[in-house]
């Protein structure tokens, strides 16, 4: 890994920079010297205030001081999604053997997730590891979750799913609306969480509407998601994003609102072209309707 100096050093060269074209009026020629040879450290603000020169984050600076490489918690986090995504579970168990005992709390923790992964992965019923349950209590306790807790926020869904605890699972789904509301302004997401919000949401919608029958709170949490989702400025949604909203809508609508309104919306879902999102859309749709139809029909309602 190259000190703090070396890599401003590296950076500033790579860009043509002077060391007065760079450290100008932020620190002086003498100690600039000193910084790029390792004699000096800098205060956070002057940090930030080099990086900002540099139109570096703080990410990539972490990236090209490992002379690129991404840290091994992030690695794992790729490897990770894209195990599941090619739904390579021989690799998936691999890499929860090799990391759920490392010495990093972070690998561990994306252990965990994995492991999660597998367990419920097309099943209906499964146990959640001590570890899993010790992931769910830690983000219950937080007041607010930061952008690794939202990256892993279906998990907690997952879990919480399990436990049976409206009230809880309710909680967490509005700690994951107001933590994601943080980081967004009315013209931007810099860091794309209305991408993990919607994600997020189509797991919740599937949780609340399957579980209205065996628990009552569920339906009116799955109305008030559902005006949430109506509502939501579309302006920062990707294209994953709002297909992961027009999914969580036309599921509602099958459950509790307008089933023609719903099925005209699945029509024009299913014509749409493939999608990294849209990979189990035909799924999900087909699951659903009839979960809902029969739902209806149990409640003796006339749209069934």
């Amino acid at each position: 890994m190259l000190s703090l100096g070396a890599t401003l050093k590296k950076l500033r060269l790579a860009r043509g920079m002077t060391q007065a074209d760079l450290y100008g009026g932020i620190v002086s020629r003498s100690f600039a010297g000193r910084l790029e040879r390792g004699e000096h450290d800098v205060t956070v603000e002057t940090f930030w205030a080099i990086l900002d020169r540099l139109a570096v984050s703080a990410d990539e600076f972490r990236f090209l001081q490992q002379e690129d490489h991404p840290s091994d918690a992030l690695r794992l986090e790729g490897q990770i999604g894209t195990a599941y995504s090619q739904q390579n579970f021989p690799w998936l168990r691999h890499l929860v053997q090799r990391y759920q005992t490392s010495t990093d709390p972070q690998e561990r923790e994306l252990a965990t997730v994995a492991d999660l992964a597998l367990r419920s992965f097309g099943s209906a019923s499964w146990t959640p590891t001590p570890a899993m349950l010790a992931l769910w209590q830690h983000f219950n306790q937080l007041t607010t979750w930061g952008l690794h807790e939202l990256r892993l926020g279906t998990a907690w869904l997952e879990i919480a799913q399990g436990q049976h605890q409206p009230a809880v699972l309710w909680a967490g789904i509005q700690k994951m609306h107001a933590s994601c509301a943080r980081y967004v302004s009315p013209t931007a997401d810099p860091f794309h969480v209305t991408d993990l919000r919607a994600s997020f949401d189509l797991v919740a919608m599937q949780i609340l509407l399957l579980g209205q029958v065996q628990f009552r709170p569920y339906r009116t949490y799955a109305q008030t998601l559902y005006r949430a989702l109506k509502a939501y400025d579309r302006w920062h949604l990707s294209t994953d994003a709002a297909l992961s909203r027009e999914i969580c809508l036309c599921l509602w609508d099958w459950y509790d609102g307008d089933v023609a309104a719903a099925d005209r919306r699945a029509a024009t879902l299913e014509n749409l072209p493939p999608l990294s999102a849209s990979l189990n859309t035909h799924a999900i749709l087909t699951s659903h309707r009839r979960h809902a139809l029969r739902q209806r029909q149990k409640r003796g309602d006339s749209h069934a």
